[in-house]
């Protein structure tokens, strides 16, 4: 998937472009299969320890993401860089994900955001505002904030939700976002459905402990979230799943429920400084 994804990445970098892959301490190393990439190992895992590494040793002010199980469009850089430009004051974009045309979605699809319409976002924003999967972000919006917190994510201790707590807290920073659907790209959906459910419980643990992070510095958005979380995402999920008698849909939002009932509790009793989660395990001891 890597070398696929940088196949298209670097067709729509332009030439002054810059290409970082970084190497998320996986066992062989990354060894990028294109000239163009300069490649970054951590020693340790987490999706956004991984960011954050990319962001603090690029070369330039607006810093693009993309994960590799993604495939840009060929105007995908040209898009963001053009969005950008027209929106100055605006700190991040969030691009348009649709899923990719081999993916079987029997089962759903995960990191899709596919509205035709672009859209400001800010603190009242509600539903999906993006991913951090096809994603465009200033640098001095990111040093503001300190960066990713690393205690979220994949191979972090709260496994999910690092965009939306990145959002969270540039919002809380007067930072606003805007979502742009020419920005194209394609999520390829690999997981079974066993997987899927894993997957769904590691969202909800995350969300939820999002949810704990907001309740000690903004409760009407967590108020907002947490609704979203229960109902939108949860039990309104859940009726048409059981009427279907579609076992995997229900198990992946009992999954989801679940997850972030222990998401908020874990989240509640782990000290926050900074809008970052401190303490706890080692990968979120450098944060």
């Amino acid at each position: 998937m890597l070398a696929r994804c940088l196949d298209f990445v670097e067709a729509a970098a332009g030439v002054d472009d810059e290409l970082i892959v970084v190497d998320s301490a996986s066992a062989p190393p990354v060894v990028a299969a294109t000239n163009r990439a300069r490649v970054e190992r951590c020693d340790q895992p987490g999706v956004n320890r991984a960011r954050n590494t990319g962001w603090r040793v690029a070369a330039h002010d607006l810093i693009a993401y993309v994960d590799d199980d993604v495939i840009v469009d060929e105007h995908w850089a040209d898009a963001f860089a053009r969005t950008a430009a027209a929106h100055p004051d605006v700190a991040f974009f969030s691009g348009r994900i649709a899923p990719h045309a081999s993916t079987d979605s029997a089962h759903g699809n995960v990191a899709i955001k596919d509205d035709p319409d672009a859209a400001v976002l800010d603190a009242a924003s509600r539903g999906d505002l993006g991913h951090g999967a096809s994603l465009l972000v200033r640098r001095a919006a990111l040093a503001a904030i300190g960066g990713w917190d690393e205690a979220m994510g994949a191979g972090g201790r709260f496994k999910s939700s690092p965009e939306t707590d990145l959002y969270d807290r540039l919002f809380a920073a007067g930072f606003t976002g805007r979502y742009e659907p020419s920005a194209r790209a394609q999520h390829d959906q690999w997981r079974a459905p066993r997987e899927l459910i894993r997957l769904d419980w590691r969202y909800g643990f995350g969300n939820g402990a999002r949810i704990a992070k907001l309740v000690r510095g903004n409760r009407p958005r967590a108020r907002r979230v947490a609704g979203e979380a229960v109902w939108g995402w949860g039990l309104q999920r859940l009726g048409p799943a059981l009427r279907q008698r579609n076992k995997t849909d229900a198990a992946r939002v009992a999954a989801r429920l679940a997850g972030t009932g222990v998401g908020f509790v874990r989240g509640a009793f782990t000290p926050v400084r900074e809008g970052h989660f401190v303490g706890g395990d080692r990968s979120n001891r450098s944060s």
